[in-house]
């Protein structure tokens, strides 16, 4: 008798139990009928909705775990916040990762995170004002998603961008290419003047830094119009191309 009793009373609380995670599971459903997205800057909102196949009226086999986890797939996403607002919507906040410069390689265009991440340019990418990076020389082929810290040009192109930005802004906002050349003399371009700037190899950044005192004085100078080039690469010196001669500057690196 005390067996069947005991029985009983596990099979009671067990029903108890389930009763509970039911009406728990429940109380936690929510019912949606309209998702909004903010953050968003490189794409159009609904660019990020279509990649989340949450374009519809149909949501009814979708929790927040589900949205967060579709949004945080796209390759343009660090990560995003998923809240029911009550009235039936979601609101999705989307942190989008930072772009650095656009790759051009054999033809096809990148993006680069500032963490050097490969990132697909897609269709439907807002106007965005990122220097280029072109003609890398490297022994892999690229891959999506993967970062390319270990390829030589990247790296330098890289640094090169980070030390014009912490020496000029003003500057910085000027580069239009870095020409990596296919591993031999870097040359820059920069979009107020029409012609190019060979900096080298080695001592980038300190060449762009000696460069940037320079152009503070050519800046709406006529000069500029009979500039063919400027060389960066002995030390010690700037070359400039004029024409068929050669102006030499006698300031050390």
């Amino acid at each position: 008798m005390k067996k069947i009793l005991s029985l009983v009373l596990i099979i009671f609380l067990v029903g108890i139990i389930i009763s509970i995670a039911i009406a728990q599971r429940n109380n936690n459903e929510v019912i949606i009928k309209s998702i909004i997205v903010e953050g968003n800057n490189h794409l159009d909102s609904i660019d990020y909705m279509k990649f989340a196949n949450l374009i519809g009226s149909n949501y009814k086999d979708l929790s927040l775990r589900i949205i967060k986890d579709r949004i945080e797939k796209h390759p343009y996403v660090k990560y995003a916040d998923v809240k029911y607002m009550g009235g039936f919507k979601v609101y999705i906040k989307i942190y989008e990762k930072n772009f650095e410069s656009i790759l051009i390689d054999k033809g096809e265009q990148y993006i680069l995170t500032e963490e050097l991440e490969l990132l697909p340019f897609l269709s439907g990418l807002r106007d965005i004002n990122l220097p280029i990076i072109s003609n890398i020389s490297r022994k892999d082929s690229l891959k999506i998603l993967t970062q390319l810290r270990n390829n030589h040009d990247i790296l330098t192109a890289s640094k090169i961008l980070s030390g014009l930005k912490f020496t000029s802004r003003e500057l910085y906002n000027e580069l239009s290419v870095i020409d990596m050349n296919y591993g031999k003399d870097i040359v820059v371009y920069f979009k107020s003047i029409d012609y190019p700037v060979i900096i080298g190899r080695e001592n980038e950044i300190k060449k762009l830094v000696y460069y940037y005192s320079f152009w503070e004085n050519l800046k709406g100078n006529e000069i500029n119009n009979l500039i063919n080039y400027i060389d960066l690469r002995y030390s010690g010196h700037i070359y400039l191309g004029i024409q068929d001669s050669l102006l030499v500057g006698e300031k050390k690196l």
